[in-house]
């Protein structure tokens, strides 16, 4: 099993209809290759780690860093795992324009504190996760798990 995590800043023009078109594009793509994950978006930013097959992996990841819909794809982590660890898990998704954006957050910085990071893959993806939702660039909070 094989583990990739990167980060990327949206395209200014990102509409609501590419944000759905992402992720019915993931969703078709990761179920035909068995590829799990979890893909977060929020403040203008993507935080996603995918795992499976290392090839498969890979190319789904060359085809991430040439999508127009985003830029600065920085991958974070990548490395040879036991196990999954996202095996029920495609995306988590907020609506940019929904007025829940404070429990989405709050939601997220919950899991990411509980939820595993024995693996350096899985505790820089939860890091990234948290600066993006605590309103910063993921470069410039300092790290907290």
């Amino acid at each position: 099993m094989y583990q990739l995590n990167y980060r990327s800043i949206a395209a200014p023009n990102l509409t609501s209809e590419d944000i759905n078109n992402i992720l019915e594009t993931a969703n078709a793509v990761n179920t035909q290759k068995n590829i799990t994950g979890c893909l977060i978006y929020h403040n203008k930013h993507f935080v996603q780690i995918l795992e499976g097959d290392k090839a498969d992996v890979l190319k789904v990841y060359e085809k991430i860093m040439t999508d127009p819909r985003h830029h600065s794809v920085n991958l974070l982590w990548e490395s040879n795992v036991n196990d999954r660890h996202f095996e029920e898990w495609s995306m988590a998704f907020h609506h940019p324009d929904q007025k829940d954006t404070n429990q989405f957050v709050s939601n997220l910085l919950l899991l990411s504190e509980i939820t595993d990071r024995s693996s350096g893959s899985l505790y820089s993806f939860w890091g990234n996760v948290r600066r993006i939702l605590l309103g910063g660039s993921p470069s410039s909070i300092p790290e907290t798990i």
